[in-house]
């Protein structure tokens, strides 16, 4: 076999990788994707719940409502949120890209997120749902979600 062939399939097979792996990336870049953060502040009086959205993708993205389950004897418990405590933050308003917003969910009663019995935190897990029902979910989480790092 003559050098140069063997040469040229190799340079065939590898641009061939490369153009895969270019659309690849380029695919993986066009989604949506988003930074749910969220903490539980639990007063004497109430109990407060923060979620903090951060669009990292690169297209904006339409929020239609927040969910939030609980997890309940390894079942799952479907909290249910007013609507009306965080409209105004999303009603016509994409999360743009590198754009954030908060919602503060308060509990006077201390009923969603504290176990009445014990009266420590519950299990949950936040999912936000766009328009067309694509789902965003954090992992299942009872003080905050935050990643944890070393310094």
């Amino acid at each position: 076999m003559d050098y140069k062939l063997i040469i040229s399939i190799t340079a065939l097979v590898i641009s061939s990788i490369s153009l895969i792996w270019n659309i690849w990336i380029k695919i993986q870049a066009e989604k949506k994707k988003i930074l749910i953060q969220c903490h539980k502040i639990n007063y004497e009086t109430n109990c407060s719940f923060v979620i903090t959205l951060t669009n990292i993708g690169k297209k904006p993205i339409y929020i239609r409502r927040i969910e939030i389950f609980e997890l309940v004897n390894k079942e799952t418990k479907r909290t249910n949120i007013n609507y009306s405590d965080y409209k105004h933050l999303f009603e016509n308003k994409p999360l743009n890209p590198d754009d954030w917003r908060t919602v503060v969910l308060k509990d006077p009663k201390k009923t969603i997120f504290v176990d009445t019995e014990t009266g420590k935190l519950k299990t949950n897990k936040v999912v936000i749902v766009e328009p067309n029902n694509k789902k965003y979910s954090t992992k299942w989480f009872k003080q905050n979600n935050f990643k944890k790092t070393s310094w």
